[in-house]
């Protein structure tokens, strides 16, 4: 009768991985931290420019009198972009509002009643909060509490 042997394989990984060295922790947080900072610019120009489009999403449904039909759910996808870009960086009352506004179309889609004046309210907010720099104070916290009474006027499904 055989025998089964085994076997340890020693893989060139597992070999750098038993050698001392590399960084600490900290030192690759930092590092990973000032790489993605150095994207920062450029995250805002495209939340910028996510605006810009939301802009003309809103200006085409008041324009036409329309109610959500297909603008809702391309408002909903460039908030989410503004989202998905946000979470990147320390942008607080930017994401929230954000949030808030994927919130309210999601609301009102599956609701089936579509208020624009909801949508220009938010709008408004998030270009109030990017020219601010994204910072938290005073005043992002007093836009994102009227945009919490927006939200808490909008019809759940």
């Amino acid at each position: 009768m055989t025998q089964a042997r085994t076997f340890k394989v020693k893989s060139p990984l597992a070999r750098q991985m038993l050698e001392p060295g590399g960084r600490l922790v900290r030192d690759a947080e930092r590092l990973a931290s000032e790489a993605l900072e150095g994207h920062r610019d450029d995250v805002m120009a495209t939340v910028a420019a996510a605006l810009d489009a939301l802009d003309a999403v809103y200006a085409a449904g008041v324009g036409r009198g329309q109610a959500a039909g297909d603008a809702g759910p391309r408002i909903y996808e460039l908030a989410s972009s503004i989202i998905d870009l946000a979470g990147y960086f320390d942008t607080g009352p930017l994401y929230e509002a954000a949030y808030s506004l994927c919130d309210v179309s999601d609301r009102m889609i599956a609701a089936g009643v579509w208020r624009w004046p909801t949508i220009q309210v938010h709008l408004q907010a998030l270009r109030l909060i990017l020219a601010g720099g994204c910072r938290a104070g005073r005043t992002s916290e007093a836009l994102l509490s009227g945009l919490r009474s927006v939200a808490m006027l909008t019809p759940a499904a």
